[in-house]
C-alpha cells in the first residue's frame, strides 16, 4: 500500500472502467509446506515462529499464507517462552505436542492464564500473548490468524475483541467419536463439525472472519469433490491413507503438515486404507458468510 502523502490533488487518478473491472492478481496454488515442519521440529529449531509464508506469490509486502490467513508453526524449547503482539483479531492454536500456558494482558504477572496440553485446541484475541512452555517440556503449536487481512486494510487488532475458549482433548476425542457413528446423508458436506463458542453463536464461527472445522474420513469413504470460495488451511492429525485432490493433482494427508486448497478449486478427501484420516481445517469462512459469498457447491 503506498504512503499517504501532504498532496492529495496531486496524488488524485483515474482508472479506465476496463482496467478496473480486470485487476489481475496471482492465484494461488495447491500448496503442501513440508520443509517449514521439518524447519520446526528439527532438534536445532530455536523458540519462536517458523511461517508458512507465500507472500512472494501474493505479491505483497508482509507474511502470509493466502490473501487473508497467516499460518504458522511455535516451538518452544523446555522452559522457554515467546511474547508477540499479534497484530490479528484473533488467532488459533492446536497443541501438537507438550504443555503450557498462555498469559494475556500487559504483563504476565497480572494477566489472564489459559493453561493447554498437547491434542488442545484453543483461541485467543488478538494482541498482546506471552506464550511459556512447563519446564522440560518441548512444545510444538500450530497457530492461523488473519493477519494479513489487517495489513491488507491498513488495521490494527483490536485486542480482547473477543474471550479466550478452549477446546479440551478429552471433549474434542468424544465429539470426533460422535462423528464416526455419524449416519451420512447423500448431500451432507463431509463427516465435519464446525468449532464456536458462546461469544460466537450467532456466526457458528471460531472467529469472526474464521471458521475451525474437524473433518473425519473413515476408511472407505470418499467426501465428494466440491469447491467453495474460502481457502482452506488442511492440517493433518491423523494422516491414515487419506489423500485430497485438488484440480487433478493428489496430495497425501501428514500428520502435523499443512496442505493449502485454493479458493474455487475442485477437491475431494479419499481414503482408500484402513485407518481413519483426521484433519483440522481453518478457512476465512466466516468472512465469506458474512459477505454471502461461500459458494459451497458438489462439482
Amino acid at each position: 500500500m503506498s504512503p499517504v502523502t501532504s498532496q492529495p490533488d496531486d496524488d488524485a487518478r483515474i482508472v479506465p472502467v476496463e482496467v478496473g473491472f480486470n485487476i489481475k492478481r496471482p492465484n494461488l496454488r495447491p500448496t503442501v509446506f513440508a520443509s517449514e515442519y521439518m524447519a520446526a521440529t528439527a532438534d536445532t529449531a530455536p523458540n519462536g515462529f517458523t511461517l508458512l509464508d507465500c507472500s512472494d506469490v501474493l505479491l505483497c509486502d508482509y507474511p502470509a499464507t493466502t490473501p487473508t490467513l497467516l499460518a504458522r508453526y511455535l516451538r518452544l524449547r523446555p522452559g522457554g517462552s515467546v511474547t508477540e503482539s499479534s497484530r490479528s483479531s484473533g488467532d488459533i492454536f492446536y497443541v501438537l505436542r507438550g504443555q503450557g500456558e498462555s498469559s494475556l494482558g500487559e504483563s504476565s504477572q497480572g494477566a489472564d492464564r489459559i493453561a493447554w496440553n498437547a491434542g488442545d485446541i484453543f483461541c485467543l484475541p488478538g494482541g498482546t500473548a506471552t506464550h511459556q512452555a512447563m519446564p522440560g517440556s518441548d512444545c510444538l503449536l500450530y497457530t492461523v490468524g488473519n493477519q494479513p487481512m489487517l495489513a491488507f486494510l491498513g488495521a490494527d487488532a483490536a485486542t480482547g475483541a473477543m474471550p479466550a475458549v478452549r477446546y479440551r482433548a478429552a471433549m474434542l476425542n468424544d465429539e470426533i467419536e460422535r462423528l464416526r457413528r455419524r449416519q451420512m446423508e447423500a448431500d451432507t458436506a463431509g463427516r465435519s463439525v464446525f468449532l464456536t463458542s458462546l461469544a460466537m453463536q450467532n456466526h457458528q464461527t471460531c472467529l469472526p472472519g474464521l471458521t475451525l472445522t474437524l473433518n473425519l474420513v473413515l476408511p472407505g469413504e470418499r467426501q465428494r469433490p466440491h469447491r467453495h470460495n474460502a481457502a482452506a488451511l488442511v492440517l493433518g492429525m491423523q494422516g491414515g491413507d487419506v489423500h485430497s485432490t485438488i484440480d487433478g493433482q493428489r496430495f497425501p494427508w501428514r500428520e502435523g503438515q499443512v496442505l493449502l486448497t485454493p479458493p474455487g478449486a475442485v477437491h475431494d478427501h479419499d481414503n482408500p486404507g484402513s485407518q481413519p484420516g483426521l484433519a483440522l481445517i481453518v478457512q476465512d469462512g466466516g468472512l465469506h458468510y458474512y459477505m454471502r459469498t461461500m459458494g459451497f457447491a458438489f462439482a
